[in-house]
């Protein structure tokens, strides 16, 4: 992984550029909000993981991101530069040492192709490695299952699985996934 910069949970969140195989995470601009506001209104994307900027707006969201500790996001660009969607490590707890991996590839030209794996993989070395956290949690629709399949082949773990929420109005059951720096460690150097 190509490594711009650190980042460390002391630091203001000095958000760089790093980069995979096909994909490169950057901070996001405003200039991105019009393309991730988009991707948010779309109803195949809401089916796949629900709103974003549900009871906000992208503007409001991006501006929340440089008061809080307990974020980091990025958009995802092919390394042509094409903006095909958006990462977070979300619900940082430092005391805990764990956070919330969020993705949406909004751009469903790049579905299906690796994209979303490479972003994931670039995420998790930046996770476990530059902000020192030792598990990661996922949440997913169980209807996702080209999603849950891309994170079983990354080592995450099924651990759990929440009925629909009406007050989320979750359009189906939310599977729980985990991965901790051991297991991801252990794969890596399988891998390697």
């Amino acid at each position: 992984m190509e490594q711009a910069a650190s980042l460390t949970k002391g630091s203001k969140k000095a958000l760089k550029r790093f980069a995979g195989e096909v994909v490169a995470l950057r901070p996001v601009t405003q200039s991105d909000l019009p393309l991730l506001q988009a991707w948010d209104e779309d109803p195949a994307i809401i089916e796949l993981m629900g709103r974003k900027f549900e009871g906000t707006n992208a503007s409001e969201w991006l501006r929340s991101l440089g008061r809080k500790r307990s974020c980091r996001a990025w958009v995802i660009e092919t390394l042509e530069g094409r903006l095909i969607g958006e990462l977070e490590l979300a619900e940082l707890n430092w005391r805990t040492s764990s956070g919330e991996l969020r993705i949406c590839i909004g751009d469903k030209d790049y579905w299906g192709h690796g994209y979303g794996t490479d972003a994931i993989r670039v995420a998790l070395a930046a996770a476990f490695t530059e902000l020192g956290l030792h598990s990661i949690y996922l949440r997913v629709f169980a209807t996702n299952l080209r999603a849950i399949r891309c994170y079983e082949r990354l080592g995450f773990r099924k651990v759990g699985v929440l009925e629909p929420s009406e007050r989320r109005q979750d359009p189906a059951a939310v599977v729980l996934m985990s991965l901790t720096r051991q297991r991801w460690n252990i794969r890596r150097s399988h891998s390697a």
